[in-house]
């Protein structure tokens, strides 16, 4: 099929590969306004007020969302509601990001001189800073995109998608100001998926003292029963008394791949100590990191658990892929599941 308007593919195609394009001459043109603009947002006092009309009102709310979801005080403010009654919500704004392709949209270029007056720095994101809004801000961001994609050009597709990666571009580059940490960010997302792997692996993981335990000497037979009662498909190696949380060198671990390795030699495997067979100074992360990086690190080692140690150098438990998957998915891990504790 030739590359026509009666062709869709390539019609989809040409609208992603020109936003593409879009987005790399924004990002070459960030400059110093960006840079004051960036500033604003994230000093510590500011109050934002976003505002927009049509679709640049649609980015603005969601701007919005986003900056409040990281720490921001930020409001939307209609700009037709503005007009007849609602500016007074701006009154203690210190910055307004006005969104408008044109720079010249009539309702911006009637409230940006009192949002001034009230004190707001005011930074525009428009076409180009040749625009009528540029005499009234402070900033002028620009998208640089001169003509949208698609079938007659009219429907805002480049300029709505780039002003929209501007506004997040704004609020990524004012959280590195801040310092903005994962700890902050599960602070205003308690719940939900996100929440969850912000967790931090102390609040999933189990405790030493009801882990599996072997000791160096302990028969196969022996390590056979005790992997199977733990139902975990692991057990710890120690002299020591976990309880006493041994430090994390003196622990080794015995998996079910460790199992079947022995049992590659059937000859000699009755006769294999648990000492014999463990891993002896095993991978582990620290108690206080994240959830998200216990995964990454399971995953890229192909591992199903890991030990976790106090940052001290002592176990402080251990964790298993299951039991994260299970809580990430918000399924009860059932009691019969629990480990048996030490014996």
């Amino acid at each position: 099929m030739s590359q026509n308007q009666t062709d869709p593919l390539s019609a989809g195609r040409d609208v992603l590969t020109q936003g593409a394009a879009c987005l790399e001459g924004a990002a070459a043109a960030l400059g110093e306004d960006f840079l004051g603009a960036t500033r604003a947002l994230a000093d510590p006092q500011s109050r934002t007020m976003v505002l927009g009309v049509g679709k640049s009102g649609h980015i603005g709310t969601k701007f919005v969302a986003s900056l409040v979801s990281t720490g921001h005080r930020a409001a939307f403010l209609h700009p037709q509601e503005a007009l007849h009654g609602d500016l007074g919500q701006a009154h203690e704004a210190t910055l307004a990001v006005l969104l408008s392709h044109s720079g010249s949209t009539d309702e911006l270029r009637v409230l940006a001189p009192t949002l001034g007056d009230f004190g707001a720095k005011i930074v525009t994101i428009t076409a180009y800073r040749d625009c009528q809004l540029a005499s009234v801000s402070d900033w002028v961001i620009e998208t640089r995109v001169e003509a949208e994609a698609g079938l007659h050009q009219l429907a805002p597709t480049s300029s709505s998608t780039t002003t929209l990666a501007l506004c997040d571009a704004l609020m990524i580059a004012s959280l590195n100001i801040r310092g903005f940490s994962p700890e902050e960010f599960r602070m205003f997302h308690p719940g939900g998926l996100l929440g969850r792997k912000l967790m931090k692996v102390d609040e999933v993981m189990t405790t030493p003292d009801r882990l599996p335990w072997l000791k160096p000497d302990d028969s196969f037979r022996h390590v056979l029963e005790v992997i199977t009662a733990g139902a975990r498909g692991f057990a710890l190696v120690c002299d020591e008394d976990p309880s006493s949380a041994p430090p994390l060198a003196s622990v080794g671990v015995i998996s079910e791949g460790d199992i079947r390795r022995a049992l590659a030699d059937w000859d000699t495997a009755s006769l294999r100590t648990a000492g014999s067979m463990m891993t002896a100074d095993p991978t582990a992360i620290t108690s206080g990191a994240l959830m998200l990086d216990a995964l990454r690190l399971m995953e890229s080692n192909r591992f199903s658990f890991l030990l976790c140690d106090d940052g001290a150098g002592r176990l402080a438990g251990a964790v298993h892929m299951h039991e994260i998957l299970a809580r990430d998915l918000d399924v009860a891990v059932k009691s019969e599941r629990l480990p048996n504790g030490p014996r």
